[in-house]
């Protein structure tokens, strides 16, 4: 799989409320579950989030990532926190404390007003170019935090075999094109941009088929 392949998902194409976004949103989240996508973004934050911190989560979707974040303390601990969608609206289980736009991540204006980017399963929707202007919006962050899906003949083989767990067809259906756009390698360090002389990035891919990049800014202490 030399070659990210990104298409147009069915989830993007649905009304917030229709029952096939509705199923496709629960395979989502079970596959979130599965990968330990909360629980990895829940042990970083954990260990990077400083006091005050202004926190913004790109594609926050249903918000189960907020609600998981916010029961292990950790947006309590923010000065300001934050969440965009493009189609869902404020979810009614939204932590209180969170301001909630509709709005694409493309046409967000206010990446600058925030010191720490959260973002789970979106990035591999995006193409090369959109990617690289988020890196540039980004700059002044101290923080990003990025699961995403990993591009790999294993996940491909593991989206297609969760039927027989229960995932829908329509889920599987924007599995198999989450992964065919997924990053392997240094792919997303280099299509968002971030340079060696402005950030220290981690980058890990799971056996399971998570990619996942942390970005802190040098010149800014470590946590411990």
């Amino acid at each position: 799989m030399l070659t990210r392949e990104v298409q147009p998902e069915l989830l993007d194409r649905l009304p917030s409320g229709d029952p096939v976004a509705a199923q496709i949103h629960r395979d989502i989240l079970r596959y979130n579950r599965m990968q330990g996508n909360f629980e990895w973004m829940c042990r970083e934050l954990a260990a990077s989030l400083e006091d005050g911190d202004r926190v913004l989560e790109i594609a926050a979707g249903e918000g189960h990532l907020l609600q998981a974040l916010s029961q292990r303390g950790l947006l309590q601990r923010a000065g300001r926190v934050a969440a965009f969608d493009a189609i869902c609206p404020r979810p009614e289980s939204c932590p209180e404390e969170v301001e909630w736009t509709v709005c694409r991540a493309e046409d967000f204006e206010r990446y600058g007003a925030f010191d720490v980017i959260v973002v789970c399963h979106f990035l591999h929707q995006l193409p090369a170019a959109t990617l690289r202007h988020l890196g540039e919006q980004w700059a002044g962050a101290r923080l990003i935090l990025a699961a995403e899906t990993r591009r790999h003949p294993l996940a491909l083989g593991l989206c297609r075999a969760s039927r027989l767990i229960g995932f829908s067809t329509a889920g599987i259906g924007d599995g198999l094109k989450s992964i065919r756009a997924g990053f392997c390698g240094e792919e997303l360090k280099e299509l968002l941009g971030l340079d060696e002389a402005s950030w220290r990035v981690t980058l890990n891919e799971t056996l399971l088929g998570s990619y996942r990049l942390v970005a802190d800014k040098c010149g800014h202490p470590l946590s411990t």
